[in-house]
């Protein structure tokens, strides 16, 4: 039978039960004893994961830097909002420098509200993931002005994958430009005294000599650097366009192999 109660602090969670007492002070007392329970969980929850981490630490990162990224998460039902928080608590990626994490700013039911984006300003680059929810107008509008992305959500590991890809930007960040184009690795030359050459053909936009890159091997990124050389056949050339096939030299990188992908980014 459906029944209205007011009065409630916060949202309860899937699966807790409603229970009936004869007056207000029992009441009170029972739902307090509750709370200091959940807190002592939640505390000791949070003390395994904090032996855990250090034991990782002396494990091997002991030397690496710790980055988060950050997420605003706003559902339709409690079972979704505590599904997809913990699923993102879980995620790590790593590589020889840096260990990145999400911290889950919030992880609630409701429509994204302003009081949601207030909290994402905080941290430069927080996202909001709406679960099955919409934004408000207000909420919008804030976004647009903070420059707060929000994401819209309706199956978990959708959203699990996108967070996936911004960490992956944190963990390996873009180089310095725009986008401009990349090129595909079909061959490696060794050129006495120059070293490997990546004899590529590039798939959009245009490489230029001297430009900001990164080498991609599926996605794992694997150096951010400069075009140090690039030919059109055996002659010299300071730009190859989109069809065109080229030889691409790098500073202090000569590990290539067939498959990988140069990014090439132009400062303006």
């Amino acid at each position: 039978m459906p029944v209205s109660v007011v009065g409630f602090d916060g949202v309860p969670a899937a699966g807790d039960l409603l229970v009936v007492v004869d007056d207000e002070k029992a009441a009170r007392e029972l739902a307090e004893s509750r709370q200091r329970i959940a807190r002592e969980k939640e505390s000791a929850q949070y003390q395994a994961g904090l032996m855990n981490s250090v034991a990782a630490t002396f494990a091997g990162g002991m030397n690496k830097e710790r980055r988060e990224m950050c997420v605003v998460v706003k559902a339709d039902v409690q079972g979704s909002a505590e599904a997809l928080t913990r699923a993102l608590r879980e995620l790590k990626l790593e590589n020889d420098e840096a260990i990145v994490s999400v911290k889950v700013l919030i992880g609630e039911t409701g429509e994204v509200s302003k009081s949601d984006i207030a909290i994402a300003t905080v941290t430069p680059q927080t996202t909001v993931i709406a679960f099955g929810v919409a934004a408000s107008f207000d909420a919008m509008e804030d976004a647009r002005a903070n420059n707060v992305q929000i994401e819209y959500h309706g199956i978990i590991y959708d959203a699990i994958e996108s967070v996936e890809g911004r960490m992956q930007e944190v963990l390996s960040p873009t180089p310095d430009g725009e986008y401009a184009g990349s090129a595909l690795v079909q061959e490696v030359f060794n050129i006495g005294g120059t070293g490997n050459i990546a004899g590529s053909r590039c798939l959009d936009g245009f490489i230029r000599k001297g430009s900001n890159v990164r080498v991609l091997r599926g996605d794992k990124i694997l150096v951010e650097t400069k075009v140090k050389t690039l030919r059109n056949f055996k002659a010299e050339a300071d730009r190859i366009d989109e069809g065109n096939e080229c030889g691409i030299g790098l500073q202090d990188f000569e590990d290539f192999v067939s498959g990988d992908v140069i990014e090439c980014y132009v400062e303006a």
